[in-house]
């Protein structure tokens, strides 16, 4: 199933999530569509991002939201948005992280990213 969470915590919760969006800010596929979203004020997302995964891996119950709705709501994503932000994702999570703790936040990453990109697919081919 799920690698131990023992490794993760509120601190390296929030290095991996600051590290991680310095690289989408600077990546040419996904910053311009970040860009778009959030423009200059980086805080609030990044608040968001942290409760976010302090709720999916320490079960804080911290994140209030609709991560579905969100991404519903930008330009159309694909696999290729995808498959760089988890490429980005895993490269920042070794770089920050221990390896038994970047096992997870990648583990539970990788699945999120499938969640969203399937019901993503199936929203956009029922609208059509």
């Amino acid at each position: 199933m799920y690698s131990s969470t023992a490794a993760v915590n509120e601190e390296n919760i929030g290095v991996l999530v600051d590290a991680f969006y310095t690289k989408v800010r600077d990546d040419l596929l996904l910053g311009p569509i970040f860009a778009e979203a959030i423009g200059d004020d980086w805080g609030p997302h990044l608040a968001k991002m942290k409760a976010f995964w302090s709720s999916v891996l320490l079960a804080s119950r911290t994140y209030k939201g609709n991560p579905m709705i969100a991404h519903l709501r930008l330009p159309r994503l694909t696999r290729d948005h995808f498959d760089r932000w988890l490429q980005l994702w895993r490269a920042t999570a070794a770089e920050v992280c221990s390896e038994q703790a970047a096992s997870v936040f990648i583990e539970r990453a990788e699945m999120i990213g499938e969640r969203l990109l399937y019901a993503i697919s199936m929203y956009h081919e029922g609208a059509a």
